[in-house]
């Protein structure tokens, strides 16, 4: 192999190192694929909105003075709630297989619930209530991961899209050529940065389910060495 390919490798393995590193090898065989897929497909998703005419071309209102894109032909993928909520929930599935099959369901409970079991006498029994309570607020973080996920992901695309529109329009003038030179000029700057939030997201978006799956496997990995 050699050129793109040599590239291409060498980009998919430094991606497996890290995730190795958090997850460990015996877990890291098990998502990888889907932690990949994700950060692959938000990347490109994000930059999809900063091709000409993706959220741009479609149905046209006036509000006030000004036209605007009611109704865009073509959207990126991850503007829209549905999709980031829709990758969200497809990686909560992989977190509660990968859950159940590396802790066991008693184990995760225990896990949750319980004090580790390095803490032994009358102090495990009076720290009891206390991780049952946390135990009940880990169980509501747990089921709100897909909305946070979800709702990062969305506000971040959707603000850079709004932004690059607004810029795009700031200058109205009667004169068209100089509102048409003011709408390229004046929104490139924000694209670069949108560059650079884009592949932030997908980056963050794939470290945050690592992470999640790290959090209810370690321990087992933990126990079993």
């Amino acid at each position: 192999p050699s050129g793109f390919q040599n590239m291409f490798e060498a980009l998919i393995e430094l991606l497996y190192d890290n995730v190795e590193q958090i997850v460990g090898p015996k877990v890291a065989k098990q998502c990888f694929h889907l932690i990949l897929t994700i950060f692959v497909y938000v990347l490109i998703s994000n930059w999809f909105g900063l091709l000409p005419g993706v959220g741009t071309i479609g149905g046209i209102t006036t509000i006030g003075e000004n036209k605007v894109v009611v109704e865009p032909l073509i959207r990126p993928a991850t503007a829209d709630l549905n999709m980031t909520l829709g990758i969200a929930l497809s990686f909560m599935l992989l977190w509660i297989f990968l859950t159940i099959k590396e802790a066991g369901v008693i184990g995760f409970l225990k896990h949750t619930f319980f004090p580790p079991g390095g803490i032994i006498g009358f102090m495990k029994y009076a720290l009891i209530p206390i991780f049952m309570f946390v135990g009940v607020i880990e169980v509501v973080s747990i089921a709100l991961r897909p909305v946070s996920l979800s709702l990062r992901l969305f506000g971040n695309v959707f603000a850079g899209e709004t932004l690059l529109h607004k810029m795009g329009s700031l200058v109205q003038t009667q004169n068209d050529w100089i509102n048409y030179i003011c709408s390229v000029l004046i929104p490139l700057p924000f694209y670069f940065m949108e560059l650079l939030v884009g592949a932030l997201q997908a980056m963050v978006f794939a470290l945050l389910c690592t992470i999640y799956i790290q959090l209810s496997t370690a321990h087992d990995e933990e126990e079993g060495h």
